[in-house]
């Protein structure tokens, strides 16, 4: 959209309040930048110096204060555009505000009262040469003339859409310094705009201030050319008075008073073109077009001895008679433009005295007849528009001799029937444009063969199986609009774009596999659908793949067909890897759900949506594609609805991608249309947003607990999975039923004691004999510790903690207690007994809080040195194991 104007990247920023954060997102290298409906206060000095690349800066703001140094550090601004854009908003200039442009060349003020920048007007920038001011409330042209000084380089100056309603001589201004008193200030302009104001009225030397004027313009005012005589102008190069309101006007007089080379007449109410008075010997360029002429005589036109360009297009014209026999005159016009009138035929030899013409534009007339050889005597032409008239025959003698013609464009006729010689001396021919009927025979197509480059062809059917022998070695562009398209499409391998529309049947006799695949070199496509068909051309869309050097593509009115055919999309646009604008208008594709839609689009640069709902994307679509900078949703109607929050997220955290004008995009809800970014915001934060928030907070609630509970919470978690495994395996056994008498619980340091003293004692030496659980010999192999452990503990009516020094300091007894303890605490039962076999105090256990705690509730046994007394010992733990009995089983 930019190309023309050799922009590189452009940034548009609509309702924004704080410009730093809005143009942080702006690339660096943005050399275009509008700002509209701006509405902070203030617009702050350097707030544009990050971007030093800009070229053109357009601004449409509310009420605002423009402080001094507000566009400072911008080294590159050429063009500046400043619009209020409500009549009670107020915008400030200073006497610095426009400091530092020293780049400038183009400046525009729009809707602001020519007071409140007056005081700026003094310091424009030096370099200045378009000054457009527009809809300021000026009143008199000497207002805004006395504020501009002696400034040297403007050129041109616009005054368009004020109150000027007259020019006065008052307006002549005067230098004030002494010793030139009553000198007329010279102004160095050349362009002066007057433009929709109310000027009626010019008064004696009003315009004495532009001695250097080359082009003037009036239009849509009441002012008279003979007006003009008196306002101290005394050469004008281009005068243009459009839309004005006079009905005559004396044009060679005209031209001569002020030596004019273009005059403009455009949209006025000329019914004569008088030429008799004056000279049109200056005159070069006229345009008449938009008037009410209906005839032009050979004698006036015979004034125009000089002239190369006439328009008369726009008016009512039946019959153009220009050259009327063979004594006439020859003249030197180049162009004529005498479309959009009312003329039924061409006659024989009708321009002959235009020998320069290079240019005829005939187009949107009613011409039905072109008699034998009507061009006769245009060696030069170039260009030969007759699109939209009423032809239907083409003879071997309606374009003879126009060997020069490169352009002929005989588009939305209703031809039918070629002469099989209609265009054998069209040697140079490139661009051609026709409409015909399918009936006609195509012999003529040989003759144009081996100069065409652009060809547009419109008819019911297009067959050309049987037409050409050899290929098109020039070939560019090939636009076909037709319903049935049946053709060797090898002979156009050298196409780099082609245009389809109203497509219903295709058919490549060259390539019955694929009907693109002649195609190879092809660059661009526009394919529109017919929009009451839905037949089934999945083929075509899936060849697309076969089109290796595609850049461009365009779907449009594909809707039905894609709909009703139900084509895969993911399909259509494989291989297209070199593909960088994709544009889809109404084309069907409404859910961009899949990663796999784009998978191929490597390079793509620019995706534009148009004229289309859109009822699901998702960011993942746009992964496969490195290389996209721009999205545009051109027209584009989204539901609204939550699913679409997460492409805006997506949006708000990419800085790859801008989707250009998604701020200011609508959704439709009931038939009711509301901002889509205020309805995402406003309507969908407590799903996806709150859920993060409360996970987040819960797990990071739960990290601290554990960090600060670990040695408390760890193992009561631990033995609460267990106890419930164990008491589930256990719900269907006799609980009061037990494997083992005792299980024992000791360090592998004190296995020696457990071996030789404890296991004889209590296994051994009986009755009664007790049945004892260790670990080195009863743990089932392959089975976790920890389910070990619980198994071994539950299963036994008694647990003994054999306590030593290495007891206390061992993760896995330290388990194998807590375990124990726990059990005795659920089940209310007296089930443990600890043995000490080291000497350990109080102070000692005083580090092991739950050791502690125990020994304070319960009895405890201490292993002895005397003989003796370790046989008491053994006597009494015997006691106690056998006092609850030996139900085992």
């Amino acid at each position: 959209m930019f190309s023309e104007f050799n922009f590189s990247t452009a940034v548009q920023c609509d309702g924004v309040e704080n410009l730093y954060v809005a143009l942080k997102e702006a690339p660096l290298e943005t050399d275009w930048l509008c700002l509209t409906n701006y509405h902070a206060a203030t617009i702050e000095p350097g707030v544009f110096s990050r971007l030093t690349n800009l070229n053109v800066l357009y601004i449409k703001t509310r009420s605002v204060d423009l402080l001094p140094g507000v566009f400072s550090n911008l080294p590159q601004l050429t063009t500046l555009w400043i619009k209020r854009e409500y009549r009670n908003d107020s915008v400030t200039f200073h006497k610095d505000t426009f400091l530092g442009l020293n780049s400038l060349h183009e400046l525009k003020i729009s809707s602001i009262e020519l007071s409140a920048f007056k005081v700026s007007l003094v310091n424009i920038p030096y370099g200045v040469e378009h000054l457009i001011l527009e809809d300021n409330n000026i009143t008199y042209l000497s207002d805004l003339t006395a504020s501009l000084g002696t400034f040297r380089n403007l050129k041109n100056l616009a005054v368009i859409g004020n109150n000027i309603s007259e020019l006065r001589k008052a307006d002549c201004l005067t230098l004030q310094n002494p010793a030139n008193y009553g000198q007329f200030v010279n102004f160095n302009i050349t362009h002066l705009d007057l433009t929709s104001n109310k000027l009626s009225i010019i008064e004696q030397n009003s315009l004495c201030n532009f001695p250097h004027l080359k082009c003037f313009t009036v239009g849509s005012s009441g002012v008279e050319p003979d007006n003009l005589y008196q306002s101290g102008i005394k050469r004008i190069k281009t005068l243009s008075l459009q839309n004005t309101g006079f009905n005559i006007v004396e044009i060679c007089e005209l031209a001569s008073h002020f030596k004019v080379e273009e005059l403009l007449l455009m949209f006025n109410f000329i019914d004569k073109m008088n030429t008799f008075k004056g000279s049109c010997k200056s005159l070069k360029k006229l345009n008449l077009s938009g008037n009410d002429l209906t005839k032009i005589e050979v004698k006036k036109m015979q004034r125009f001895t000089n002239l190369l360009e006439l328009d008369l297009s726009k008016n009512d014209i039946e019959n153009l008679k220009i050259c009327t026999n063979e004594s006439m005159p020859m003249l030197k016009l180049v162009n004529l433009n005498v479309s959009d009138n009312f003329l039924l035929s061409v006659q024989k030899r009708q321009f002959e005295c235009l020998k320069e013409l290079k240019i005829l534009s005939l187009e949107n007339n009613k011409i039905n007849f072109i008699e034998d050889l009507a061009f006769d005597g245009l060696d030069e032409l170039r260009l030969l528009n007759l699109k939209n008239n009423n032809l239907f025959r083409i003879s071997d003698l309606t374009f003879s001799n126009l060997f020069l013609v490169k352009h002929l464009n005989l588009y939305e006729n209703t031809i039918s029937h070629f002469d099989q010689k209609a265009f054998i001396n069209l040697f140079s021919l490139q661009d051609f444009m026709v409409t015909y009927d399918f009936s006609i025979d195509l012999d003529w197509w040989f003759f144009i063969r081996k100069s065409v480059r652009n060809m547009s062809v419109k008819t019911n059917i297009l067959d050309l199986r049987n037409v050409f022998e050899d290929e098109f070695p020039l070939f560019e562009a090939l636009q076909i609009d037709s319903p049935n398209i049946v053709a060797n499409f090898n002979v156009f391998a050298e196409a780099k774009e082609l245009h389809l529309k109203n497509m219903v049947y295709f058919e490549n006799t060259d390539a019955l596999w694929s009907p693109l695949a002649s195609f190879k070199n092809l660059e661009k496509l526009y394919f529109t659908g017919h929009p009451l068909d839905v037949s089934n051309i999945s083929d075509f869309f899936y060849s697309m793949e076969n089109l290796p050097s595609l850049k461009f593509l365009f779907l449009h009115d594909t809707d039905k067909i894609i709909k009703y055919n139900q084509i895969n999309i993911i399909k259509v646009f494989k291989g297209l890897s070199h593909l960088k604008v994709l544009h889809l208008k109404n084309s069907g594709i409404d859910h961009l759900d899949s990663k796999d839609i784009f998978s191929d689009l490597y390079a793509l640069e620019f995706l534009i949506i148009e004229d289309q709902i859109v009822q699901e994307i998702e960011p993942i679509v746009f992964d496969s594609m490195p290389n996209l900078k721009y999205i545009y949703f051109l027209q584009t109607t989204f539901p609204c609805s939550c699913k679409f929050k997460g492409l805006l997220s997506w949006l708000e955290s990419t800085m790859r991608v801008s989707i250009i004008g998604f701020y200011q995009q609508e959704c439709l809800i009931n038939h009711v249309r509301i901002n889509f970014i205020f309805f995402l915001n406003n309507n969908c934060q407590s799903d996806l947003d709150f859920i993060m928030f409360i996970v987040s907070f819960l797990c990071t609630l739960l990290f601290m607990c554990i960090s600060l509970f670990y040695e408390s919470i760890w193992w009561y978690l631990l033995y609460m999975i267990y106890t419930v495994k164990c008491w589930l395996n256990r719900k269907l056994q006799d609980k009061d039923k037990y494997e083992y008498d005792v299980f024992v619980s000791y360090n592998t340091n004190n296995e020696m004691w457990v071996t030789e003293h404890l296991l004889p004692n209590l296994e051994q030496d009986g009755p009664p004999f007790f049945k004892v659980c260790i670990h080195n010999r009863d743990f089932e192999i392959g089975r976790d510790i920890v389910e070990n452990i619980m198994d071994s503990i539950y299963k036994s009516r008694w647990t003994i903690s054999v306590i030593t020094r290495s007891y206390l300091q061992s993760n896995w007894c330290s388990l194998e207690m807590r375990m124990a303890t726990y059990r005795l605490l659920t089940e209310s039962k007296n089930s443990f007994i600890l043995i000490f076999l080291d000497k350990i105090s109080r102070e000692e256990l005083h580090y092991y809080y739950r050791l502690s705690k125990l020994l304070d509730k319960k009895t405890y046994l201490e292993w002895p040195d005397d003989e003796d007394k370790q046989k008491l010992f053994w006597a009494r733990l015997r006691k106690v194991i056998a006092k609850s009995g030996r139900q085992l089983k």
